[in-house]
């Protein structure tokens, strides 16, 4: 890319119905929509930095053949000829799955995860593979060694994208492709959504096959979704589930689908108090508060919830858990000091290989606990409202790395439910903010279709970033 060239924020991707449409009536191909994917991604990610790898020729060639699918009379559903950029964590047979790691760049998959086979059978055309912390260890999307991403909304500034799938909501944020793949251990879908203003729907734990994905924390993480609209992280979500239910057992009915002026009559909300708030940023807290009367007014019951223990609490039990199984998988490599791992990142792993057995046994019988306790208090609603992340991105000449904006993410991890960020605005400096949506009664399906009614409620899902020079 040239020096000073302008930049500006492509017109969005269609939503998965209007692309299925335009398809099947011929007005748009495989091809050509991937065609503009790669021209994008050309013109973008030299300044962006959201991709590891682009599969340009195999990516071409699977498009053609979605497109011959089409014209045989062979319709494969809504990701059909769509585009699909993945986090470097996911195993594609014959490619590199480096982890972040810049040492692990000749590190072949035999073989490809069950869901990368999930996606293909669905006709979507995998782009590339997405830049990431290493390891997945990091909610800022910090990396010394194989580059942060940049935040879209930065321009010329080098803001944080979010982590740890920060190539992944960089390349939808972008608008480089118009779906992402990521992983999600402690918000690591939803604060990078947040931070750069799409959708990131983290499923409830298990939902999605993680086989043949990196893994960090397996207690904890869990495979999500990057999508401008939540409606198509819906639909990408119901591809990736394979038949399997979106809702909790013995979950509430299905959303009210009554009056469209009153979309969520019926439901009951919880909210957050004043001091479960403390530590947000003024304006995050009025996009929250905002949001907030928008579910009033559209008919839903908000209701302030006090949760059974401390976001502290939450905190500890979860951060023990990710430290203790972070460690058994990598810990061996953070004492290796000839290899090249972040300053940020190995005295967290090797802090993980000092906790004794016995304070992970007692964190995940704590879990246990504060999952009964969670579903005896909070079942009563069907969703938690809640900011996304209490801040919005931040330069990397300023920001803490310890400080993690995952204050509102990390317990529907350790709690293994599922939550989806969807945007809530911007901040006095131009910056998105996210709305975390997440499942108390309710489960994926209709978390996800609650965020939908949100958007059609709101514009914030349509927000451009501003062209900026490089």
């Amino acid at each position: 890319m040239n020096a000073a060239a302008p930049c500006s924020s492509p017109a969005p991707w269609p939503s998965l119905a209007e692309h299925a449409a335009d398809y099947r009536q011929g007005r748009t191909s495989a091809l050509a929509t991937t065609q503009e994917c790669l021209r994008r991604i050309r013109a973008l990610d030299p300044h962006l930095g959201a991709f590891v790898e682009v599969y340009e020729d195999e990516a071409l060639a699977a498009a053609e053949a979605a497109d011959a699918m089409l014209q045989a009379g062979h319709w494969l559903g809504p990701l059909h000829g769509v585009p699909v950029a993945i986090k470097d964590l996911v195993d594609i047979a014959g490619k590199a799955t480096t982890w972040g790691c810049a040492f692990r760049r000749e590190a072949l998959a035999d073989v490809s995860a069950p869901l990368v086979h999930t996606l293909l059978a669905a006709g979507a055309i995998i782009v590339g593979k997405t830049h990431l912390v290493q390891f997945a260890l990091g909610a800022w999307g910090l990396n010394e060694f194989m580059g942060t991403p940049r935040n879209p909304w930065g321009g010329a500034q080098h803001l944080s994208p979010g982590g740890s799938s920060s190539g992944s909501a960089v390349a939808v944020a972008a608008g480089m492709v118009p779906l992402a793949i990521g992983t999600d251990t402690g918000g690591s879908v939803r604060v990078p959504a947040a931070l750069c203003g799409i959708t990131g729907h983290k499923p409830t734990w298990g939902l999605v096959d993680a086989r043949g994905v990196a893994a960090l924390s397996p207690t904890l993480d869990s495979v999500g979704v990057f999508a401008t609209r939540a409606i198509d992280a819906l639909a990408l979500m119901q591809v990736l589930a394979e038949g399997q239910a979106l809702g909790r057992p013995g979950s509430a009915p299905a959303a009210p689908q009554g009056d469209p002026l009153q979309p969520f009559a019926g439901l009951r909300m919880g909210c957050l108090g004043a001091a479960d708030l403390q530590g947000v940023a003024p304006d995050v807290l009025d996009a929250y508060a905002s949001a907030l009367t928008v579910f009033e007014q559209a008919g839903a019951q908000v209701v302030e919830t006090a949760l059974p223990t401390t976001f502290e609490d939450f905190a500890e039990t979860a951060s023990r858990i990710m430290l203790a199984e972070g460690a058994l998988l990598y810990g061996d490599l953070a004492r290796d000091e000839s290899l090249p791992i972040d300053r940020t990142v190995r005295p967290r792993l090797l802090a993980g290989t000092e906790l004794p057995a016995t304070a992970y046994l007692q964190a995940r019988r704590h879990q246990a606990f504060l999952k009964d306790r969670f579903a005896a208090q909070c079942d009563r609603l069907d969703v938690l409202l809640t900011p996304a992340a209490p801040t919005t991105a931040q330069s990397l000449q300023t920001l803490d790395p310890a400080q993690a904006p995952i204050r509102y993410t990390r317990i529907f991890n350790l709690l293994q439910r599922c939550g989806v960020s969807v945007p809530a605005g911007l901040d006095r400096q131009g910056l998105p903010m996210g709305l975390q949506i997440a499942g108390m009664r309710r489960g994926d399906a209709d978390v996800l279709r609650i965020a939908a009614e949100f958007q059609k409620l709101t514009p914030f899902h349509e927000a451009r970033w501003p062209a900026w020079e490089t």
